[in-house]
């Protein structure tokens, strides 16, 4: 966006020279102003684009807008209360917005605003010089100008806080929604996908008719835990299980809890043998890893595949299947589907 910013500035200021120069209304400093503008905006775009400096272009580009425009108004000012020709002025206080525009741009919030109240005060400075008797101004055309730009100024100043607060809501807001959004599909003691998270993902992949298997995975004998050490023993031992088993999935993998002590693998475009050996190495990281107050714990794994010729509710149903074979047969095992 700045990139395009600075070659849409280049082509303006271009064209505002050639028509400045075209109607002979150009003043000498505006013909070196312009050629300088454009050879800064140039930098900057060079900063940006090639060098991948962005933060450092915008900074530097304000500042010298700020330089230029300040010095510009300060100038014609002083020019047309000498002349009483008001259009190099007024040409110039056209522009001088733009600095507010560009600061909330570019700057932080607290320094956009911090510049835009000190180039409002310095403008209203100038103009209140007539009025304390520090500058002769004859024309009333030029008085008239200098109040009708302290209260429009004051006007542009006041609508750019009001749309800098109402996107500061609206992230707000936006940053909430998000937030409540995440802690209705994330399972709250294990930072995983919960139920339903899962249940969307599975929609999705199906309407998409995108191959996986699923890890049905049960923890072994987990009761006794909970009955033996406690309830807090029993959910830092899920939390254990839910980061050994993350350790051990492909990037492609979503694991998720789907009740209890209940667990299931999204195993994404993974075939039926790819799965088993999943599903065998998490068994695996789980029955050799040592928990911190239980010793030892496994896990029984049911494993079936989704086909696009059956509904979902049959791959699950299988795969639970497959998961109380594994707890019959004695536990701590993998079971594929039949």
């Amino acid at each position: 966006m700045f990139v395009t910013l600075m070659l849409i500035g280049i082509a303006v200021v271009a064209l505002i020279w050639g028509l400045e120069e075209y109607f002979d209304v150009i003043l000498p400093y505006d013909r070196y102003g312009y050629f300088i503008t454009i050879i800064v905006a140039a930098f900057c775009l060079l900063l940006a684009h090639f060098l991948r400096r962005a933060n450092t272009a915008k900074i530097l580009l304000f500042f010298y807008m700020s330089l230029y425009l300040i010095s510009l108004t300060i100038l014609s000012f002083i020019n047309s209360a000498n002349s009483g020709d008001i259009y190099t002025f007024s040409s110039t206080l056209q522009w001088l917005p733009i600095l507010y525009l560009v600061a909330f741009l570019f700057l932080s919030v607290k320094q956009a605003v911090i510049s835009t109240i000190a180039i409002y005060a310095l403008l209203v400075s100038l103009l209140i010089l007539p009025y304390l008797g520090l500058l002769h101004v004859e024309s009333a055309a030029l008085k008239a100008l200098s109040i009708n730009i302290t209260l429009s100024h004051a006007v542009y100043i006041f609508c750019m806080f009001g749309v800098i607060k109402l996107k500061q809501t609206q992230k707000e807001s936006q940053l909430k929604a998000l937030q409540m959004e995440q802690a209705a599909n994330n399972d709250g003691l294990l930072g995983i996908g919960n139920r339903r998270l899962l249940e969307a993902e599975l929609d999705s992949r199906v309407a998409k008719h995108t191959p996986f298997s699923l890890l049905l995975i049960d923890i072994d004998f987990f009761k006794s835990i909970n009955d033996v050490h406690g309830h807090l023993v029993g959910d830092d031992t899920l939390r254990e299980i839910t980061q050994c088993m993350n350790a051990n999935l492909r990037p492609q993998d979503m694991l998720g809890r789907w009740g209890g002590e209940e667990f299931l693998v999204i195993a994404n475009g993974a075939k039926f043998d790819s799965a088993l050996t999943l599903a065998e190495r998490l068994r695996t990281a789980v029955e050799s890893h040592s928990f911190s107050t239980v010793g030892k714990v496994t896990v029984s794994i049911g494993v079936s595949q989704f086909k696009p010729d059956k509904p979902l509710s049959q791959t699950f149903a299988e795969a639970d299947k497959a998961l109380y074979q594994a707890k019959n047969a004695g536990r701590n095992q993998v079971v594929a589907a039949a």
